[in-house]
């Protein structure tokens, strides 16, 4: 579905979750059909963030908010490998989203 999507002619912005990178050699397939961004954040703010949604990502549903920090920096650890990958980084970290959008806009057209 991923090289189906990334085929298209179609400009879009396309949001992976999280593991998406990490399977088969999607890194490679994203990075080659198109442009990527790692939109790093650190593990309180990712804590932040998903815990707010817990009931609605089936990995994290039945984890405790107490165990949730662990997890989350266990799976950030083993997937920065791939996250790596991406052509841009741009860190989200007590950042509004336009100014974050605006750093990404400037990183793909400059």
């Amino acid at each position: 579905m991923l090289e189906e999507i990334l085929a298209s002619d179609e400009n879009i912005v396309l949001s992976l979750g999280g593991g998406t990178p990490v399977y088969y050699n999607n890194m490679e397939i994203i990075n080659h059909n198109s442009k990527s961004v790692f939109l790093r954040s650190s593990v309180g703010t990712l804590v932040e963030r998903l815990s707010k949604q817990k009931e609605k990502r089936p990995l994290i549903a039945n984890i405790s908010d107490e165990d949730l920090p662990e997890f989350i920096a266990k799976h950030l650890f083993e997937r920065n490998q791939f996250y790596s990958k991406a052509q841009f980084t741009v860190g989200t970290d007590s950042r509004e989203p336009e100014d974050i959008v605006k750093e990404i806009i400037e990183k793909l057209y400059l």
